[in-house]
């Protein structure tokens, strides 16, 4: 949770550093962009290393680079150092996501799978609060937020060298780092099923994180910086809500949940988009909240089970390869596009293509159902 809380922190931050060094939106998009190339490709090269060498090594490896990153937020003073801190807290967010996620796996399959759910969106609510919190009432906000992150990142990699180790150790760790993807025989069907579903949820997140900002900023007239905070800590709580209302049923109609949830408040988004209308906007964001939440737990309980203790670091580095792919990609040419066409209508075209992500997902999991 902490991997999660420390990657969205710096997020309400970025205004008082384009302040300082007067950097452009378009460089904005740049800071994004590394942190995600750099977990795509720790997901890709290492994402299946703990499958051989254990859970502990390669979790400890995860803590004290995000430790280095913090200390190069700390230290900050140019561009470049804040280039350098986010690449690094990708990498190392890679490395956790896949390793953690395993670990939690290999002690329950249930809980295991609840606790991969609920936890990003948790810890991402966690860490845009603490820094609208630290932001408000701080003096330093650059330096204090990242302290505190640091205290409990060592506090964490103290603990986690007094763990047990989960996995088995076995040969083959060096092919493990050719770079690919390591989805299991048996997965493949349900991994190509859940995908529009999950690329939707994160297609999702990607949306709050770089255009509602943006578009309540519009509405309200305003740059607050707990506006565009509580609105994403609006949808990963009503995630997290829904993911604890759903915990018990079966992943199929977990999915169906999220799928229509998703559909339906990204519809109300919409429309609350383009009416300027916040009370819309407000009840969107909670359903699509919902859909959020339970439609990933969905995806990681339809498809986690299948793999065998050997296989779960690996199948859950693709999983999250696909995940962040889906979280980045589309953010970033909405960045783009921005500028070429408005925010109203990427805002639009991006919430259209959700809503066509979902109703194929809700055709694929009503099949399922009917068998």
């Amino acid at each position: 949770m902490t991997f999660l809380a420390a990657s969205s922190a710096p997020t309400p931050l970025y205004r008082l550093y384009q302040d300082i060094w007067h950097f452009s939106p378009s460089t904005l998009t740049l800071i994004f962009a590394v942190y995600a190339f750099t977990l795509l490709s720790s997901l890709l090269v290492m994402g299946a290393l703990s499958d051989y060498i254990g859970r502990r090594p390669v979790i400890i490896l995860a803590i004290i680079l995000e430790i280095i990153s913090m200390l190069l937020f700390l230290n900050a003073s140019n561009i470049m150092m804040l280039f350098t801190a986010r690449a690094i807290q990708g990498f190392a967010t890679g490395l956790a996501v896949s390793a953690i996620g395993a670990a939690l796996l290999d002690l329950s399959k249930k809980n295991g799978a609840l606790i991969n759910g609920i936890s990003p969106m948790l810890g991402m609510a966690i860490g845009v609060l603490l820094a609208c919190t630290i932001l408000q009432f701080s003096s330093i906000p650059l330096k204090l937020i990242f302290e505190v992150l640091y205290c409990l990142l060592i506090l964490e990699l103290l603990m986690v060298f007094l763990a047990p180790e989960t996995a088995q150790k076995r040969q083959g760790a060096i092919n493990s780092l050719k770079p690919h993807l390591a989805v299991p025989t048996q997965a493949k069907n349900t991994l190509l099923s859940i995908t529009p579903i999950n690329i939707a949820v994160w297609m999702v997140s990607g949306f709050y994180l770089s255009l509602m900002p943006s578009l309540l900023a519009k509405t309200f007239q305003t740059q607050s910086v707990w506006l565009s905070g509580m609105s994403f800590i609006a949808l990963t709580l009503a995630g997290a809500v829904g993911i604890l209302m759903v915990r018990n049923l079966h992943p199929a109609r977990i999915l169906l949940t999220g799928t229509i949830s998703l559909m339906l408040g990204a519809v109300i988004l919409l429309l609350g988009i383009n009416s300027a209308n916040v009370t819309l906007l407000f009840i969107g964001s909670l359903i699509t909240g919902l859909g959020f939440g339970t439609g990933f737990l969905g995806s990681l309980r339809s498809l986690m089970p299948l793999a065998l203790p050997e296989q779960r670091a690996g199948l859950m580095a693709a999983f999250f390869v696909e995940s962040y792919l889906a979280f980045s990609i589309p953010a970033i040419f909405a960045g783009y596009f921005i500028n070429k066409i408005g925010l109203i209508s990427t805002a639009n075209i991006y919430v259209i293509l959700i809503i066509v992500l979902a109703f194929l997902a809700l055709s694929l999991n009503y099949r399922k159902l009917k068998k």
